[in-house]
């Protein structure tokens, strides 16, 4: 088979400063149009360019997003509408996660660098740097107070949250580090590259454990379950993979995508999962048979991210096509359709 290459996150479009010019031009007009048009439908539209990251707030009424026109937006989800636009970052906004508390939130960009927000104020808390290339995800410890970033320089970096200083790097990759998350309990870090490689670390002290091999080709995303217990894997490959974390072991091969994967999650109780990629398709899967649930078409592009609200009713996805869909989980249709 022929190894298929995602597009790099910072290959082509716009470069650091006169991209970033464009892009906020492009913002505004976006945000002009949001503003002065009729109430939105389940899309969340407001992106100049690829959305690359996804996630929803604990209590489930807010919607983070991350894109490659250097901005973060913030969405009320029950309205689809705009509340906020978070730019600082001098290059592709690649991750955003929220904190526990919701208040706050976490993002990685290509300029090489984290940044914690103020959700409330609408505000960069802090700037963490350190990373020597593209920041690719980001990933925050369950007590919201350590976070872990997932670097092109092939290192893993800890931070502490208080007061942004680096706790250690982690080296073991051999390529680009595309995906990184803890563990529930918080005593693990989970990574995986372009080397095909997922390593588990020790959280605390950094110690390297296991390296799970099975993708052929790179890994673009990971996924925990809320148990702990399993882990879905995003591959270069055409595949997503479950693997059972306590036995180290891969579980499964879900095939079914034409081209890369770039992205996965779990439903809040775990049975199901998402998966998104080049194909443009969103696949919802039975955890436990490895069974093709529902296949969403809707974006006119690769899907980038994946993600399922608190309470599992509604899944969401990111394009290249610069949107972000809403699907009812159940039956697989877009909210608010007909």
């Amino acid at each position: 088979m022929k190894s298929p290459r995602p597009p790099q996150a910072g290959e082509g479009g716009a470069r650091r400063f006169g991209g970033r010019v464009r892009a906020r031009l492009g913002a505004a007009v976006t945000s002009i149009l949001l503003l002065s048009s009729a109430p939105a439908t389940a899309d969340l539209v407001g992106h100049s360019g690829i959305v690359k990251s996804v996630t929803v707030s604990p209590d489930g009424k807010r919607v983070l997003t991350a894109g490659f026109d250097y901005t973060l937006r913030l969405w009320d989800l029950a309205t689809q509408r705009q509340l906020a636009e978070l730019n600082e970052h001098f290059a592709s906004a690649n991750t955003g996660r929220f904190l526990p508390d919701g208040h706050r939130a976490l993002s990685g960009s290509d300029d090489h660098t984290l940044i914690l927000w103020d959700l409330d104020r609408i505000q960069m808390l802090r700037q963490l740097k350190g990373h020597g290339a593209n920041v690719a995800a980001v990933a925050v410890s369950p007590d919201g107070r350590i976070a872990a970033s997932a670097g092109w320089d092939r290192s893993v970096r800890l931070w502490n949250l208080d007061d942004g200083a680096l706790l250690r790097t982690l080296d073991g990759h051999a390529a680009n580090v595309n995906a990184v998350a803890f563990t529930p309990d918080g005593k693990r870090v989970i990574s995986a590259g372009y080397d095909a490689t997922i390593r588990l670390w020790d959280a605390g002290t950094g110690d390297a454990g296991p390296v799970l091999k099975g993708h052929n080709f790179g890994v673009n995303g990971i996924a925990v379950s809320a148990d702990g217990t399993r882990l879905l894997s995003a591959g270069v490959d055409e595949t997503v993979r479950l693997w059972d974390l306590a036995a180290e072991q891969e579980l499964r091969v879900l095939p079914g995508h034409e081209g890369f994967v770039v992205a996965v999650a779990f439903s809040p109780d775990g049975r199901q999962a998402l998966s998104g990629g080049r194909d443009g398709k969103v696949r919802l899967w039975d955890v436990e048979s490895g069974k093709p649930i529902h296949v969403m078409n809707g974006h006119a592009k690769a899907v980038w991210a994946v993600a399922f609200t608190p309470d599992g009713r509604v899944a969401l996805s990111a394009g290249g096509d610069e949107v972000v869909k809403l699907w009812d989980a159940q039956t697989g249709k877009p909210v608010n359709s007909p």
